[in-house]
């Protein structure tokens, strides 16, 4: 928290100037004058601090890990539409985000632990670095994609590996409009995952669209023999010799100088 002393001939003027300083309202601040002084022409001297605010202490909280851990990075504290967001930046970011991420969610929990000790505090805190957020996004946009296509084109579930709140929302996310595929989570923290499961009744809509059309598709006539009309006796040995080949084949034979045998 922030706090400064200003000496003014009133209270109220040292007020003002006080909260010109800190760049806050009133309404953000808790004062007391600490000091009067002069006989005739009197003086007053006025401690102006600034309440506590929940993101506010997560910041200075973030900023001593950092400082505690001797890395070269820097915060930046923006508001947002639901919360707020802390974008980390500098040559030791790497550090910070961890392994897929693991080091930036312990410190976004904990920030958000310290941000909730301050009494009023609602919002939600995002702890990002080096855009990395957004990185994960849409690389896990990307593996749900091609997972569901190929849970739907298999027909059988596909689990995934352990994820974090934070992924398995993008998963979520990312398929909730998908018509072949459905997803929801199973098991306990921290080894909690996403399942794609397959949704059957495309492939049934499917299959019994094709066996309308083939209902609905014109048959054509079949031809028996006695259907078939034969002009001459050569044609009639033709078509009986064909049947035969198509039955039984070539017959056997095998052949002694100039004369053949059949067996």
């Amino acid at each position: 928290m922030e706090s400064v002393e200003i000496t003014a001939g009133s209270v109220k003027e040292a007020l003002e100037k006080g909260l010109e300083q800190l760049g806050i309202a009133e309404e953000d601040c808790v004062y007391e004058v600490i000091r009067e002084s002069g006989l005739i022409k009197k003086k007053y001297t006025v401690k102006v601090t600034e309440k506590p605010k929940g993101e506010k202490k997560a910041l200075e909280f973030i900023r001593g890990v950092i400082k505690r851990m001797d890395l070269d990075c820097t915060v930046e504290l923006k508001s947002t539409d639901d919360g707020f967001l802390y974008e980390i930046s500098g040559n030791d970011v790497a550090h910070i985000i961890g392994y897929r991420g693991d080091v930036l969610d312990s410190l976004q929990y904990l920030a958000l632990l310290v941000a909730n000790t301050v009494e009023g505090f609602d919002g939600r805190i995002i702890v990002d670095g080096e855009n990395y957020r957004e990185k994960r996004v849409q690389i896990l946009s990307k593996l749900a994609r091609r997972l569901a296509f190929k849970a739907a084109k298999s027909g059988e579930e596909i689990k995934l590996e352990p994820m974090n709140p934070f992924e398995r929302r993008v998963i979520h996310s990312a398929l909730s409009d998908d018509k072949f595929v459905s997803t929801h989570s199973e098991g306990e923290e921290p080894y909690r995952y996403v399942v794609i499961v397959p949704d059957k009744h495309p492939r049934r809509e499917r299959r019994g669209r094709d066996e309308r059309q083939r209902k609905e598709r014109p048959q054509e006539p079949r031809v028996s023999e006695s259907n078939i009309k034969y002009h001459t006796d050569i044609d009639m040995y033709d078509a009986e010799t064909s049947r035969n080949f198509k039955k039984k084949g070539f017959g056997k034979t095998k052949s002694y100088g100039v004369s053949k045998r059949r067996f």
